[in-house]
């Protein structure tokens, strides 16, 4: 799509101009008055697929002179002064969100061909989960880079998709190096469990000397589910009641390849509680936190819950019970909204197979898996 602007002396005049450029086919957005005897004209035209989508206004009046706006004002601010400077840049904001509104309404509801292929791709996003608003980004971003004999190729612009959702993609293993991990998230999202595989998975497989530390004092007999798991695998396992006992723990286990730490489960609502989690930050300087997020939360809930949390110094994300559901678009909006790598996957509730480090690729297996 190719919006631009062309300005005349009379409204008909940029239409002219419109169709001696676009064609007949061009759509019309806005017009409006300049000053005396200039108009302006917005206008569209939705067959040039073989770029990416721009809002970027090409300047028609190329008799201005320096310092001189197409429209005859001036662009530079006079008299060097800031609020003036504050005031363009906001007005060329505006005008800019708002071309954008228009290039989404033209793009979604003309009933052209694109259009309606647009229209199709997004509600199989958001049946796989992924919010509608971030759906509308990657389909804009996608149709701009199609040629025009492929922009009704359903099969074609969903591989293309993929890959750019692909491309967005980031994964990190917080405990490919030495150190302490602490597991942070809401109540009943599989922390502890997902402590256990991991716990499994280097100390056993990898041979690493680890401890685990359970700060979970809430629940009854939570010490003891993590001390049973530890029992078996051979690891040692401590109780921290605050980030005072932490702090010594960990001074006992320094010559550990890795400490995990479990934290008890809490809602970031809970200014107190989640100063908690601030306060643990403080127990050593090169803690690591992951947040643990239960990938069937939907909308609301799950951007609520990584809002509150990444309030922490957060460095990856893990996702549970994906097992539980078909549609893991949740998994790329949290990761849109938080901005962190994606570190561990569950896929069920045995120790420690289902469990895997994330990748690109498996992601993408889950995020869109048609």
């Amino acid at each position: 799509m190719r919006i631009k602007r062309f300005t005349g002396v009379t409204v008909r005049e940029a239409i002219k101009a419109v169709k001696e450029e676009f064609g007949e086919n061009a759509l019309i957005l806005s017009t409006k008055r300049l000053g005396a005897g200039r108009h302006e004209v917005v206008a569209a035209v939705d067959y040039d697929l073989s770029a990416p989508v721009s809002l970027d206004i090409e300047k028609n009046d190329v008799s201005a002179g320096p310092g001189k706006s197409p429209a005859g004002g001036n662009a530079a601010v006079p008299d060097g002064r800031p609020d003036l400077l504050a005031e363009e840049l906001r007005k060329e904001l505006g005008e800019l969100k708002e071309l954008k509104r228009l290039c989404m309404a033209v793009v979604s509801n003309t009933g052209s061909p694109v259009s309606d292929v647009f229209r199709r791709l997004e509600e199989n996003l958001a049946a796989n989960g992924i919010d509608r608003r971030l759906a509308r980004k990657i389909l804009l971003n996608t149709l701009g880079g199609v040629a025009r004999d492929k922009a009704s190729d359903i099969a074609y612009l969903k591989s293309c998709i993929r890959e750019k959702v692909y491309e967005r993609l980031a994964v990190a293993d917080p405990l490919s190096e030495k150190g302490v991990v602490a597991f942070i998230g809401p109540s009943g999202v599989g922390k502890t469990t997902t402590i256990a595989k991991l716990a499994a998975l280097n100390a056993l497989r990898k041979k690493k000397s680890m401890a685990l530390v359970t700060m979970d004092t809430y629940r009854i007999a939570a010490a003891e589910q993590l001390r049973i798991y530890g029992k078996l695998m051979g690891v040692p396992v401590d109780v921290a009641r605050d980030p005072g006992e932490l702090k010594a723990i960990l001074s006992v286990h320094r010559d550990k390849d890795l400490v995990l730490v479990d934290t008890a489960g809490r809602s970031q609502k809970d200014q107190a509680r989640m100063k908690e989690l601030h306060d643990i930050a403080g127990a050593s300087p090169s803690i690591r936190f992951n947040l643990v997020l239960n990938s069937q939360t939907r909308d609301g809930a799950m951007y609520d819950a990584v809002k509150g949390f990444t309030a922490l110094p957060i460095d990856s994300l893990s996702f549970t019970r994906l097992d539980e559901g078909e549609a893991h678009g949740p998994i790329l909006n949290a990761m849109m909204l938080a901005r962190k790598p994606v570190a561990y996957l569950s896929t069920g509730s045995r120790v420690p197979e289902d469990l895997e480090p994330a990748s690109r690729e498996n992601l993408v297996k889950f995020i869109m898996p048609n």
